[in-house]
This record gives C-alpha cells, sequence and structure tokens, in this order.
C-alpha cells in the first residue's frame, strides 16, 4: 500500500470526484471547526478546486458552493467516464446497468430514483413506474442542481433553457404520444437517430437510440 501522502496527491490529480459517503460535510475552511456550509450526499459530483497543505482536506466546487471536504469521502470520477460540461452525466454513467427486477422484486435503486419525485408513495415504490423522468432527476440532484421533482418527462421542457446545439451531456427529451415522453441524457445524434443515456431504456440504465423525429427539446442550466 503507498504512503497516505502519495494517495493524496494521487486523488488530487483529478479534477473530478465523487462523494462516496452517504452525507459529506462542505466546510468554508480546511478544518473539523469549519463552519458547513452545505451537505453533499453520496453520488453527488465536484470538482476539484485545491488541496490543503497536509493533502487531507480538498477544495471543491458543488453547483455554486466552494468548500473543502475530507478527500478521504471522495473517490475519483473513472477515466472511463464521459467527457461532459454537466457533472450528472458521470453520475448517470455510474448508474449503466441498474435494471429492473422481473416478478413482483422491486429494485431499491429505482425506488431511490423515484423518491426523488412528488409521486405518491405507492407509485414510487414499484420499479414497474415509469423511471426515465426520475433518474434524469435524480442525477441532475445529486450533481448540485435543481431538477424539476416531477416523473412526467415532459416537465424537463420547463427546466433550464433551450439551446439548439446539444452537447454530450445536456437533457433531451423526445415525445412518446400526444401527453408523455421520454427524457435522457445527450450522447450523439445523426440525421436519423439520437442516443441517449438514460433510465428505463429497456427497462434499464443504458445508452439507446431513438428517432430523431421524436426530438422535442435539449435543455440545459440557465
Amino acid at each position: 500500500m503507498p504512503p497516505k501522502r502519495k494517495v493524496a496527491r494521487a486523488i488530487a490529480a483529478t479534477t473530478k470526484h465523487i462523494v462516496v459517503a452517504d452525507a459529506l460535510n462542505l466546510r468554508d475552511g480546511p478544518s473539523l471547526q469549519g463552519v458547513v456550509r452545505s451537505i453533499l450526499p453520496r453520488g453527488a459530483v465536484v470538482t476539484r478546486l485545491g488541496v490543503s497543505g497536509d493533502g487531507y482536506w480538498l477544495k471543491v466546487r458543488s453547483g455554486r458552493t466552494t468548500g473543502w471536504v475530507a478527500q478521504k469521502y471522495l473517490q475519483p470520477v473513472p477515466s472511463s467516464a464521459p467527457a461532459s460540461d454537466f457533472p450528472w452525466h458521470a453520475i448517470a454513467a455510474a448508474e449503466v446497468g441498474v435494471r429492473e427486477i422481473v416478478g413482483s422484486g422491486d429494485n431499491p435503486r429505482i425506488i431511490g430514483y423515484l423518491r426523488s419525485t412528488t409521486l405518491s408513495a405507492p407509485m414510487a415504490s414499484q420499479d414497474e413506474t415509469p423511471w426515465c423522468s426520475a433518474f434524469t432527476n435524480w442525477c441532475v440532484e445529486r450533481s448540485g442542481f435543481a431538477g424539476t421533482d416531477s416523473a412526467w418527462a415532459r416537465s424537463w421542457l420547463q427546466w433550464g433553457r433551450p439551446t439548439d446545439t446539444p452537447r454530450p451531456g445536456c437533457i433531451t427529451v423526445l415525445s412518446r404520444d400526444v401527453n408523455s415522453g421520454h427524457v435522457g441524457f445527450f450522447v450523439a445524434a445523426s440525421r436519423t437517430r439520437v442516443t441517449l443515456l438514460g433510465g428505463n431504456q429497456n427497462d434499464m440504465v443504458c445508452e439507446a437510440q431513438f428517432p430523431v423525429n421524436r426530438l422535442l427539446g435539449y435543455r440545459i442550466p440557465r
């Protein structure tokens, strides 16, 4: 095992990190006496800004808030994570493979996505409930941004602002029928197809392609 100092330097060299504690205090200084500015949830992605002299604390940015956190509760975002301007993209990529349980069981991870919305308790306790918007909301909230708190995919058409030039990770809303839809994170597009990383795609978190004529809009933060 390498010395702790070397581990600290290796972690500090990575720009993006994921919170692995259930709740992590973001303090105004690099010590336990620092005032807690906010509490970061598990799965939140932060940007490294600096490191304390002893290597124990990292200065990070979460959304619009900066502060200090203990580096031992962070893991570097893997190099395989998608290159993206949007921190929720790495969070979503880390969830790839989460799928519904066939039969009467319910995947607790998907229940967690559903409970990040305002769905009623009965609807939020079944992984058969459509969960693409819940997954999007869960990822966005864990990156330090406010979501829509809605399980309705088209709610994202009112979130942030529209853009005509999609970038990897931007929120993409598709039609399904007159009132319903689908939402996920943009990966790529061709003349006829758009590829999304999202939830409830083939009953799991994965990348999937959709006809581009279903596109309703791309959204990015204000």
